[in-house]
């Protein structure tokens, strides 16, 4: 899951258009940060100095860039203090888990289209100095009629999401896929959202917030029920902590099933090393077809082979929240 900000990297992959650039002997105005000839209406605008005039142009863009990091650079669903009761044939309680987990899986780009048309337009060198000014300038109406058009998609994307999760999906999965698809879209519309605040000074009302589709995700999740199988009783047991952190019920009479697979290699010594190699296979099954399958490899290393069963139950424990999630929520 992936979690950055726009820096200067992001104007390496721009295209950037160094055009009409002009040096004047006077200090201009734009380096107090307004400028006549670029009104704030108009354009959005940054310096930057250096010693060099590249560096200065880079600085420039870097600056400008900046305005448009990454406002939600990850999003997640946190089930907090999930207590889930698992429940034998009679009905009767006979274990409950408690567990916290976040689930992170977000990466937004959408700002850096409007980017592409950012200019160096004057240059200034200090006669005293010497040292170099650029400014950078992008025109604000292209780049809001950007992030309009992509939230009016995002909005149009996550309202048939929602309805074919509430009135289509043929199964609880494909149902929870379908509103974990719109949440992540509605993320990066709230990104577009933001920008185009900064561009406008306004913005476009939601419908489906990302807190209203986690809250749907949440109650569907908490109405489903899961019988756990596994190869071992440590394995078992990491299953049902896992599946209490995303917040579905543990029934063993219930007509889904998560199952827990270790497929192991063997084990491998090199040097002063142990290492333990293989894959965490998640499967759903409803009665005794599977809906749902997914793989994680693993890589495990000790300096003796008694401990590699420890770490491996180590890292089943922090990892299985977010692969029960991920299995719950099958991509289409």
């Amino acid at each position: 899951m992936i979690k950055k900000l726009f820096s200067t990297s992001l104007i390496s992959v721009a295209v950037i258009l160094l055009s009409a650039c002009s040096s004047t002997a006077e200090r201009p105005t734009w380096l107090d940060g307004a400028d006549v000839h670029y009104p704030e209406n108009v354009y959005l605008t940054a310096s930057g100095q250096a010693k060099a005039s590249s560096v200065a142009d880079n600085r420039a863009l870097a600056n400008l860039a900046k305005i448009f990091e990454v406002s939600i650079a990850d999003e997640s669903i946190d089930f907090s203090e999930a207590s889930i009761s698992q429940s034998n044939a009679s009905g009767s309680t006979i274990r409950q888990v408690e567990n916290k987990q976040t689930l992170s899986r977000f990466v937004n780009t959408q700002a850096q289209q409007v980017l592409q048309g950012t200019r160096i337009v004057e240059r200034w060198q200090d006669p005293v100095s010497g040292q170099q000014s650029s400014l950078a300038v992008m025109k604000k109406a292209p780049a809001a009629a950007l992030f309009m058009q992509s939230i009016r998609a995002a909005d149009e994307q996550t309202s048939a999401a929602v309805k074919y999760a509430e009135q289509q999906a043929p199964n609880p999965l494909i149902a929870l896929s379908a509103l974990e698809s719109a949440r992540e879209r509605q993320i990066t519309r709230l990104n577009d959202n933001n920008n185009l605040r900064v561009v406008t000074g306004n913005d476009i009302n939601v419908e489906y917030s990302v807190e209203t589709l986690t809250q749907m995700i949440k109650s569907r999740l908490a109405a489903l029920s899961f019988a756990t199988s596994a190869s071992d009783e440590q394995a078992l047991l990491a299953l049902q902590s896992g599946a209490a952190g995303v917040g579905v019920q543990l029934k063993n009479d219930s007509q889904y099933k998560l199952v827990l697979t270790l497929d192991k290699g063997a084990v491998e010594q090199r040097q002063a090393w142990y290492w333990l190699r293989g894959n965490v296979v998640l499967t759903v099954m409803d009665g005794h077809s599977s809906i749902a399958n997914k793989r994680w490899p693993f890589k495990i290393s000790a300096q003796s082979e008694q401990l590699l069963e420890q770490r491996l139950a180590v890292k089943l424990s922090a990892a299985l929240p977010d692969y029960v999630y991920q299995v719950l929520t099958p991509e289409m």
